[in-house]
Formats: C-alpha cells, structure tokens, sequence
C-alpha cells in the first residue's frame, strides 16, 4: 500500500464534521507530517456545484498529507466526488460509511449502508475506478448489538476493492455513547487482507498501546480525543512537542476569523472551550466566551485565561 509504506507515522486524525476544516488542519500540521482527513463531503451536494462544499474539499495553501472523505449512496456521484477529491490533490478517498446522524441514516447513506451490502459494494467500485489513490472505508461494528456484522462487511468492502478499512468499535445505536469493543476489530483484521485502522476510545499513549495490542491493527485514528488537543497524534506517537498553549489558541482563533469572516466568532466558541478543558475556572471562561460578540475581547479572555 503506498499511503502505508511513505507514511512515518499510522497515527491519523479523524474526519470529524464541524471540526477538522482547513483551520483545523493547519495547526494539526503544526505537530507533524500525520495524514490527516477532511470533514466529510457530501457528494451529491458537490455533484450539483455546491459552493459551501466546494470550498469545504479545497486544499490549497495546505501541506500534505491530506485524505478527502465523501459521503452518499449514488455511486455516480460519490465517483464525481472521488474524482474531484484527487483533482484537489487528496492522497486518499475515504468513503463514510459509519456516520449514525439521522440526515444521512435517512438518505441510506453512513452507517445505513452497512444494511445494503449490494450498494455499498457498487460505491466503493464506482470510486475506485475513478481515482488513482487508494481509497478506504470507515465503517462501525453494525446497526445495534444484534446486528454487528462487521466482519462479513469487511470482507465485501475488500473484495469491491476497499484499499484499507477504519473502524470504529461501536454500533450505529450506540452513537458516540458506551464503550468500543475493540475485540471486534481483531476479528476483522484476522478475515480481511487489507490493512485495518482502529478507531473508538483512543484519547492518549496508552490507550492507543492497548488498542493495538488488542485489535493487532495497522494503526489508530484519533476522533474526539483531538478536541482541543491539535497535538495530540504526535503525543500518541511518543514525542513530546514544545509550545505555548496561549499562542496555539491565538492562533487557531485568528486562523478561524480569517478563514470565516465574522463567522468565526461564533465558530471559535466551541474550539476555545475544548482547550479550556481541564483547567481552573473552565466554567466562568466558556460563559464568558460564549456570551461575547467582538474580536477584541475575546483575545484578551484567551490572553487572560491561558
């Protein structure tokens, strides 16, 4: 796999809707050369020349390597969206297949598509033979604790060509709530030929150790442990960056303005308070920030409070 073999690191950030946008991304590159994915784009909206989506998939001004996920259930359109993605300059095409939002559930697209094995096989085909760069499928365990059929999916994603499989260690009922059950993933990684990725409870060092001791996975993807944590894949990683937590959060805020407008006022609300996490009068600083409506003040909170 050649995205497998040029990569120094199988530590990857995770398409997160809202959150891995272009700011996003740029102070992830920060910490190092960690491939890293968009937020997912929906590829019916980019087959009918959505401008919002359009500009979500550009990549221009950004160092690689980065992944384009695309969402949908037409194959023509997610072959259009693959298609674009490359011509953007993606290194890789993954295709969403583990989302449980009710908008996309409703549309048999993310998770539902583990319910249509026939056309999830004919999407990822369609993809596949409209790129050059390798394209991969994240995916869950099932639909709900009776119906994880992950493994013979697995199989299917791999025989209509999946390059590489992420998984994420819940079920589409499950949400974003209980606790992975990582001994699934080992199960898919001793049926399946192509690499697999772990994804599920994976916040730090350890817990990254574990799961790849557990699930004998290629590597990990890190989701919501990276919430307000850009740093965080070179931790996983073992290194140890030095910076100034005040200037990362500057800098992410004024990267946020720029890229948004006045917008990214109110975008910044939930980013400035995933890095208050953890600190002393966490709960007065988000009240503060949330309540606030000029540039100004909200540099001289982060100022204060970091």
């Amino acid at each position: 796999m050649p995205f497998l073999l040029n990569l120094s690191s199988h530590t990857f950030l995770a398409p997160m809707a809202g959150v891995t946008d272009k700011p996003f991304r740029q102070m992830v590159r920060h910490f190092g050369p960690h491939l890293i994915w968009t937020e997912m784009i929906a590829a019916t909206s980019l087959f009918y020349h959505s401008q919002t989506t359009e500009r979500m998939m550009d990549l221009s001004g950004e160092l690689g390597p980065i992944a384009i996920q695309i969402v949908g259930n037409n194959p023509e359109h997610m072959a259009f969206a693959a298609h674009k993605a490359e011509e953007n300059g993606a290194v890789l095409i993954d295709i969403n297949m583990g989302c449980p939002v009710k908008k996309l559930i409703s549309n048999i697209s993310g998770a539902a598509l583990m319910r249509d094995p026939y056309q999830a096989f004919q999407i990822v085909k369609a993809v596949k033979d409209a790129v050059d760069v390798p394209v991969t499928v994240k995916m869950r365990l099932g639909w709900d604790k009776d119906e994880c059929n992950v493994v013979d999916f697995a199989q299917h994603m791999e025989e209509a060509g999946a390059d590489a499989l992420t998984i994420h260690a819940r079920t589409k009922e499950q949400g974003y709530s209980g606790k992975a059950d990582w001994s699934f993933i080992s199960a898919v990684k001793s049926k399946v030929h192509i690499p697999i990725f772990a994804n599920g409870d994976i916040v730090d060092e350890i817990s990254a150790q574990k799961c790849l001791s557990i699930t004998k996975a290629d590597g990990v993807m890190i989701g919501r442990g990276a919430l307000g944590k850009p740093w965080i894949l070179s931790e996983i990683d073992g290194k140890s960056p030095c910076f100034g937590l005040k200037e990362i959060v500057l800098e992410h805020f004024e990267r946020l303005l720029s890229y948004y407008g006045a917008k990214g006022l109110f975008i910044a609300r939930k980013h400035l308070a995933w890095y208050a996490t953890g600190h002393s009068f966490v709960a007065q600083f988000r009240r503060l920030v949330y309540a606030e409506k000029k540039k100004e003040n909200v540099i001289a909170l982060i100022k204060e409070f970091f």
